[in-house]
């Protein structure tokens, strides 16, 4: 911007001016300017990919950019919390009838606010793709069995400690064990004592070489979890991903144990550092393991002038509904089963997917630019298929979606 114009110097030329958004239609974005000698303006700015325009009422003489788009510019880049250009740049969206249709577009108190309405999650914007929804890469990709015990037993148990949908991002799943006792008959339990923490409450039972190998994985889940969440270090993405990327090798290795134990549970902890030694018993739930993998497949619905894309789970041959998702995890609430996620990047695309509201829109004319950006990387790791107002469902083939959205 200091190209375009020489910066006053002092701090007077600063002070008491006033901006403040009063509409956006057809792509341009009005501003009301009040200056400090109380005159007013008008500015009116356009974004582009990789341009912004500029207009003022006061004719912007020399056709350069005049005092009053300077002072309005510096203002929403230096003081407005957050504002970008993108907030302005829906390519396909300005006519009146598209904004209309697809765009929630909210102005209060001079801040403007422009987003897809929720029926259409995430808008695809051509030339910016999926960026500001934070869109994950997708990159290349190179008998010792337990029995069950009388009725009001102890036992010794483990307990998948998770955090889910907005509060996933806390803390990765860890395994922890807990003391408790069986119910009457001993299929269940409903008394739960205490969790077994590294540093505090009772110790760790090793009586069973299973138990060994266990405790050994949720030692080390845990000293990688806490240090995150009680340090400086909460906000470094590189430590969270190494945790990440450890907590999942050890759940793989976990799982192979944990499928042979009767009693374990899943339990709701919205935030690592409020698990306490006794566990509340409302966020216990019983939780059988499985070996099975989940699966993505994605559905393109073909529409008469955008196309919406959506993902489903699948075990087996089975599609599983996902209600709740934590991090590396699906619960499988039909069949009563858990199971743990492929890789990071099926995990990381399936959150994505669902904090969105499973759904991806994109204009029928930004379809080769979006096939680029997604399908075709989509197609490349997972089963894409698509359908259109008949409700068939064919796999996924870039030249014949092509010649669909053409009739």
């Amino acid at each position: 911007m200091y190209k375009h114009f020489q910066p006053p110097k002092g701090r007077k030329a600063y002070m008491g001016n006033q901006e403040e958004f009063i509409s956006f239609e057809n792509g341009i974005a009005t501003i009301k300017l009040k200056m400090n000698d109380n005159a007013i303006y008008h500015l009116y700015l356009h974004a582009e990919i990789d341009e912004l325009h500029v207009a003022c009422t006061c004719g912007m003489p020399g056709e350069k950019l005049c005092f009053h788009a300077f002072i309005t510019l510096y203002y929403l880049t230096w003081f407005s919390e957050r504002f970008s250009c993108q907030r302005l740049y829906w390519p396909g969206f300005y006519s009146y009838e598209a904004a209309q249709r697809f765009l929630n577009i909210e102005i209060l108190r001079g801040k403007i606010c422009v987003e897809a309405k929720p029926e259409y999650g995430a808008l695809y914007r051509s030339g910016i793709s999926l960026e500001p929804y934070g869109f994950p890469a997708l990159t290349e990709h190179s008998s010792n069995k337990f029995t069950i015990k009388a009725g009001g037993t102890a036992v010794y148990a483990y307990a998948l400690c998770y955090a889910p949908d907005a509060f996933r991002n806390r803390h990765y799943p860890v395994l922890i064990p807990f003391y408790g006792k069986t119910n009457k008959t001993g299929l269940n339990v409903d008394t739960f004592s205490s969790f077994v923490l590294l540093d505090r409450g009772p110790k760790q039972n090793n009586d069973h070489l299973y138990y060994q190998q266990l405790n050994a994985y949720s030692k080390t889940m845990y000293e990688l979890m806490r240090p995150l969440t009680y340090k400086s270090d909460a906000g470094d993405k590189q430590l969270w991903r190494q945790a990440e990327e450890a907590i999942l090798s050890l759940w793989q290795k976990a799982l192979l144990l944990l499928v042979d134990c009767p009693y374990n549970h899943s339990y709701l902890l919205y935030h690592f550092r409020y698990l306490r030694e006794k566990p509340a018993k409302r966020f216990m739930r019983p939780c059988r393991y499985s070996l099975e993998r989940p699966s993505l497949r994605f559905l393109l619905t073909i529409h008469r002038d955008y196309l919406k894309l959506s993902v489903e789970v699948t075990v087996g041959s089975r599609v599983v509904p996902v209600a709740h998702k934590p991090h590396l995890f699906i619960f499988d609430e039909e069949a009563g089963y858990c199971h743990l996620m492929s890789s990071m990047e099926d995990d990381e695309l399936l959150n994505w997917m669902l904090d969105h509201g499973n759904r991806i829109t994109a204009l029928t004319e930004n379809f080769e630019e979006f096939d680029n950006d997604v399908l075709g990387k989509l197609a490349a790791r997972h089963p894409v298929f698509f359908s259109d107002r008949n409700k068939s469902r064919l796999a996924y083939d870039r030249n014949v979606v092509k010649a669909k959205i053409s009739q």
